[in-house]
């Protein structure tokens, strides 16, 4: 294939096409993971895929894409990116699915999966986010959106929470889990342990809607050197499954527990909402 040219494909079996064939399938069978692939949906995060060298295999669009997106490619750091082009009719039949945005790309995972517990983000990062068993793909992408806007230096992840680079989670985050750095945990508590064990300034804050935790804007507060607010701790926010909170093995580890402070007639709110409503309280803090 021609660097940069892009290739109309009418047959669904041409092999050229095999990354995308069954696609829906081998996504709900954890095949692509297992394959170290990756599929980014819509051109918003196909723009932010091919920002990353290495991690675009491949594109597919429909004709009515097709000049944006060899556009974005011509332009991006993966400049010989392979772009393929096919009906609409035609990626229905080979994904599996309605593609209602005309657009697909195969990544390669570990081109962004690529941090541990004690990568630099973590030992250096003065904002931190844990999902300790947050396992619904729509709060993990919602949350990485959050961490994205508030400026979180990484995420730790434990083994049961949802794949951040899933098709669904991904798209909800905007593609920002392709920016955002993560690391999975094999056990969460040991290594939120371990990362307070080399950083004793280290603040770890369990969100939590009891009524025994304390409130968000409570944890926020800076003391003053005369007049002048300090600069707040590195802080990790950990936060809970939807109903089972976060566990006690985390909780055990954590300095306190902060709730959102919300009316009595609601007993809590969505993981992902609770994450950024905090995150904005520890970023705006944070800039103060």
């Amino acid at each position: 294939m021609t660097s940069g040219t892009a290739e109309h494909i009418a047959d669904p079996s041409d092999p050229r096409l095999d990354d995308y064939r069954f696609l829906r399938d081998r996504d709900l069978t954890g095949a692509r993971r297992a394959e170290g692939l990756l599929v980014g949906e819509t051109l918003p995060i196909i723009d932010i895929m091919l920002r990353v060298p290495g991690l675009t295999r491949s594109v597919l669009t429909s004709p009515r894409l097709a000049p944006r997106t060899a556009a974005t490619i011509a332009a991006s750091a993966n400049p010989s990116t392979p772009h393929f082009i096919a009906e609409e009719s035609t990626l229905a039949s080979l994904t599996g699915f309605h593609v209602h945005r005309g657009a697909l790309a195969i990544g390669v995972r570990s081109a962004v999966e690529r941090h541990h517990p004690q990568s630099d983000p973590f030992r250096m990062g003065t904002l931190l986010v844990a999902l300790d068993e947050v396992s619904n793909m729509d709060n993990v992408g919602s949350i990485f959106r959050s961490c994205a806007a508030f400026g979180v230096d990484g995420v730790l992840l434990s083994r049961h929470s949802h794949d951040p680079l899933y098709r669904k989670a991904l798209r909800v985050s905007m593609g920002h889990a392709l920016t955002v750095p993560f690391a999975w945990c094999d056990d969460l508590a040991a290594s939120l342990r371990d990362l307070r064990a080399a950083r004793p300034a280290l603040r770890i804050l369990a969100a939590d809607a009891g009524a025994h935790a304390i409130s968000i804007d409570d944890a926020c507060a800076q003391p003053s050197d005369e007049g002048r607010k300090c600069d707040p701790p590195p802080t990790v926010l950990v936060i809970g499954a939807e109903f089972a909170g976060v566990s006690a093995a985390v909780r055990s580890v954590a300095c306190a527990s902060v709730r959102i402070p919300i009316a009595s007639s609601v007993d809590s709110l969505n993981a992902g909402v609770a994450a950024g409503i905090c995150l904005h309280r520890l970023s705006r803090n944070a800039s103060n």
